[in-house]
């Protein structure tokens, strides 16, 4: 399994600078998982991860800050991905943050 690393600051997330994204090949299935490093601003939410391809959203629940990526959105050269928490009614997205694929 690898893991992709990101970090959540508030509504900003980005790509862990501590993660090599080089080299990931499309297609994989059951392989990638997407691990998310969160400040305090996510205490006691319930987080999804969202994958984007082709402008089609594929959410996972995040369990103990990882998921695993599906494999639906990893079949193009390019996936999107976003986190959004929620609690006591309230609504946290983080903006997409893009991950190349090779061919």
């Amino acid at each position: 399994m690898r893991t992709l690393v990101f970090e959540a600051d508030g509504q900003k997330l980005k790509k862990s600078s501590s993660c090599d994204f080089a080299g990931i090949a499309k297609g994989s299935k059951g392989y990638l998982e997407a691990k998310f490093e969160l400040s305090k601003d996510w205490g006691d939410c319930l987080i999804a991860a969202s994958f984007f391809r082709w402008g089609k959203e594929y959410a996972q629940p995040v369990i103990n800050g990882k998921c695993t990526i599906p494999p639906a959105a990893l079949v193009g050269n390019e996936f999107y991905v976003q986190i959004t928490g929620l609690r006591n009614g309230q609504k946290i997205p983080t903006n997409k943050v893009r991950v190349e694929q090779e061919g």
